[in-house]
């Protein structure tokens, strides 16, 4: 019986050790045709992004508008960027986990067998030892802080992301939006200014003008077609932007009707509440949250690199089953700082409690002064394109009042065609103008990292404390799988 016994307490302590092995899942190398495939197939009528509008609170119709709100639920669903973002989130989270864990105790076997001068009735002896290594002090408190901190940062990374999808997706629709109008008002343009080329080219034939007027005439309407042509493509590129922002072929916006209601009033500068702004700013942007849990991950591992001023101890209670004699033995091992103690280990924590100190003052002003920037650069915008906008429409009232003019027979044609080759220039710069302040203010919206305009209507938008908007992993899942 006593030989079978020792065999039996091997087993039973091998079984133990392997309890710890854990279940991986298959690998699968990504198919790259097949993925590529799905990539360029994706539309914005995919069942999954009409589900999430209305988890987001917009219940859609067949062929409604693409609004901002609508454009930025799409851009959630189906934004590659963002996908890539959400795994490296839980990445990070996992690894936070696997930091925290503290080290397994460790089983030693020593079994031996004697084959020559035995007299009792058993040849084995067979040692077993639990080596079990202790916490310095405050050193699992130190590894929960650290995890969270980890988990929290990743959380708030996540949520940055978020942020920074709506902003591109935004941007590359308000871009989209003003480059069809400015292509449209460059035609314009064009349109009069080859009107304005046949009365001069028929006052020339007539007499009335020199030749060097036509020329000059020409010169201009080349310019104009020029200009056209390079609004078409601007129009294009701000397409092309769009659908990368959305992860789809480009082919996939012809039929989409895009949308922004009130594209052409942007709030004043006088209408942002500055108080407000510094507080969103300074306290409530996403990427100064990250700095400051790294900062709180710092500190944790200062408490870590303190508790190694304690020597490291291990205790290793064993059994010993020797030729039928069983013993019991309690070994204690103590690490001897000969070569280095603790007090390099905690320098470098500190140095690195102090640089991520540093790192949240640093941002902390550099958004402050973003702000301040952003702010004087908008409403230097919002006033140069309010007076474009009125020279537009005085020029506007001039063509009409030339119209009528030469309607009732006080002025020729060319006069009013002039008047009407102003005007269409006019209203093409007063648009420069206002993407130029939409753009700014689109700046700004992204140094608060908080929406100023359009009000959104979602029923959740990300913050340090709610990092994915309300889009199940399921539908984002869907969206993006090969």
């Amino acid at each position: 019986m006593k030989t079978l016994a020792t065999p039996s307490v091997m087993a039973g302590l091998l079984s133990l050790a392997l309890a710890g092995c854990a279940a991986v899942p298959a690998l699968r190398t990504p198919d790259l045709r097949q993925q590529a495939h799905v990539l360029a197939s994706w539309q914005l009528d995919d069942p999954g992004l009409a589900a999430a509008e209305a988890r987001m609170g917009l219940p859609a119709t067949t062929g409604a508008t693409w609004t901002p709100d609508r454009i930025t639920v799409a851009a959630w669903y189906l934004d590659p960027a963002l996908a890539a973002a959400r795994a490296a989130s839980t990445r990070a989270a996992a690894d936070a986990a696997v930091a925290a864990q503290r080290r397994n105790p460790t089983l030693q076997l020593s079994p031996e067998k004697v084959f020559s001068g035995v007299t009792t009735g058993s040849p084995w002896t067979v040692g077993v030892a639990l080596l079990l290594p202790l916490l310095h002090p405050g050193e699992a408190a130190a590894r929960r802080d650290v995890a969270t901190a980890d988990t929290a940062a990743a959380r708030d990374q996540l949520a940055l992301a978020v942020w920074q999808s709506r902003a591109r997706v935004l941007a590359a629709l308000r871009g989209t939006l003003l480059a069809r109008q400015a292509q449209a008002f460059a035609k314009t343009v064009v349109q009069d200014r080859r009107a304005y080329l046949q009365s001069v080219r028929q006052r020339v034939l007539a007499g009335a003008d020199a030749r060097d007027t036509e020329l000059a005439a020409e010169l201009e309407l080349q310019r104009a077609e020029a200009g056209l042509a390079e609004r078409r493509a601007q129009r294009d590129a701000a397409e092309q932007s769009l659908a990368a922002v959305l992860g789809m072929p480009w082919s996939a916006l012809a039929d989409a009707r895009l949308g922004w209601p009130d594209l052409d009033t942007p709030p004043a500068p006088a209408a942002l509440p500055s108080s407000a702004l510094a507080e969103d700013a300074a306290w409530n942007r996403l990427d100064l949250a990250v700095l400051l849990e790294r900062y709180r991950v710092s500190e944790a591992q200062l408490r870590l690199a303190a508790g190694t001023r304690y020597p490291a101890l291990s205790v290793a209670p064993g059994y010993k089953y020797d030729r039928g004699d069983r013993l019991f033995s309690f070994g204690l091992n103590v690490e001897l700082p000969l070569f280095h103690g603790a007090g390099a280990r905690i320098r470098a924590a500190v140095a690195a409690r102090d640089e991520a100190a540093a790192n949240v003052r640093a941002r902390q002003m550099t958004i402050l002064n973003a702000l301040d920037a952003a702010r004087a650069d908008y409403a230097g915008r919002y006033a140069a394109w309010q007076q474009m906008k009125a020279a537009a429409r005085m020029a506007r009232l001039t063509a009409e009042r030339a119209r009528a003019q030469r309607l009732s027979g006080q002025i020729g044609r060319g006069a009013e065609l002039s008047t009407r080759v102003a005007a269409s220039a006019a209203a093409l710069a007063a648009n420069d103008a206002l993407s130029r302040a939409l753009d700014s203010l689109g700046h700004l919206e992204d140094v608060l990292q908080h929406p100023i305009w359009p009000a959104s209507r979602l029923t959740s938008l990300p913050t340090s404390a709610s990092p994915s908007p309300a889009i199940s992993a399921d539908e984002a899942s869907h969206a993006h799988r090969s």
